[in-house]
């Protein structure tokens, strides 16, 4: 069944990579994002139906609800630039975090090293924001905690896989590296002084495929 579900799922990204490549089909876009965040809920529902992890799934599911909107304010935002759907998009995303990290501290506490791992995150993203055409503005502080609770994800992530290498506890490590690849992206996506169609691709790519491994990861439990 995951294979199945992934090849599904990829058809349906592939799609949307069709659209963000072919600029007269850039109408379509946010019905494309649209989709995709629909393929990836269902992997989530469809996966916590076969293993019947009902408890998982109601734990995880306001942070995949936070992802969804998120996604489709990220997609109006891309469409019309105005600036408020950016900032609404990234809020609701760092909801959708925060809701992963609390799933996560549901199975091991925060520690002092998550907190030291994903401030030394939030120290590399600083730099980040101060390299030449890196144009954060106004929004570098919000862009800087939003890193730390990204980092913190993918830190508790790692260290639950760390304690547990059972593959459930991988895919969802994994899963959350690519959600932190993805958001780290995002200061090269609409930040940095030259937009690259290769850099829109990594980021959905990274993004979209760690939400699969996280929503997949119920069939294996």
């Amino acid at each position: 069944m995951f294979f199945f579900m992934l090849l599904a799922y990829s058809m349906v990204f592939a799609l949307l990579a069709a659209v963000v490549c072919r600029r007269e089909w850039g109408g379509c876009y946010i019905w494309a994002k649209i989709v995709s965040s629909l393929a990836f809920f269902a992997v989530f529902v469809i996966s916590a139906r076969i293993s019947g992890q009902s408890a998982v799934f109601f734990r995880m599911l306001p942070a995949f609800l936070c992802c969804f909107v998120g996604d489709i304010f990220m997609a109006v935002y891309n469409r019309t630039r105005r600036k408020p759907y950016f900032l609404l998009g990234l809020v609701i995303f760092l909801g959708g975090h925060l809701f992963f990290v609390r799933w996560l501290c549901g199975m091991q506490r925060i520690s002092v090293t998550d907190i030291l791992l994903a401030s030394a995150a939030v120290a590399v993203a600083c730099g980040l924001c101060g390299m030449e055409g890196m144009h954060t503005g106004r929004l570098r502080p919000f862009v800087l905690v939003y890193t730390f609770f990204v980092a913190l994800f993918f830190v508790k992530a790692w260290r639950l896989a760390l304690v547990n290498p059972a593959l459930p506890a991988l895919l969802a490590a994994v899963g959350s590296t690519l959600f932190f690849v993805s958001d780290i992206s995002i200061l090269f996506l609409y930040f940095w002084k030259k937009k690259s169609t290769a850099v829109h691709l990594f980021n959905l790519a990274t993004y979209y495929y760690g939400v699969f491994l996280l929503a997949s990861h119920l069939l294996f439990l």
